[in-house]
């Protein structure tokens, strides 16, 4: 994967940024995937309640994702630096994105 985007900024903003919006979006996803999940709330159509889940698994992917580049830009002067995330996390943000969206399709027909 091509890593000049995360090496486009400079080392203190992809720390700062990366780990304020990873911690953002994961505060904000996590409770979406336990809604989801969660058998006592009450989302009857099964299409809502997979769009919660499908958001909520967006929203930690993507907070996963900014964690990692936050991670690898503290860790890359070291002598075993962490390396950005690889192709996976971005197809399962993609995926469980595409499959929010086709729910909230079918639901709002």
């Amino acid at each position: 994967m091509d890593t000049s985007i995360m090496r486009s900024s400079s080392r203190e903003k992809r720390i700062t940024w990366g780990g304020g919006l990873s911690i953002s979006l994961g505060l904000i996803g996590g409770p979406l995937v336990f809604v989801g999940v969660w058998p006592t709330f009450d989302h009857s159509p099964w299409d809502v309640n997979t769009m919660i889940l499908g958001a909520g698994v967006f929203l930690c992917t993507v907070s996963y994702i900014l964690g990692r580049i936050a991670v690898a830009a503290f860790t890359e002067e070291r002598s075993r630096p962490v390396s950005p995330p690889a192709r996976r996390p971005y197809v399962v943000a993609g995926v469980s994105l595409a499959v929010a969206v086709l729910c909230l399709v079918i639901a709002l027909m």
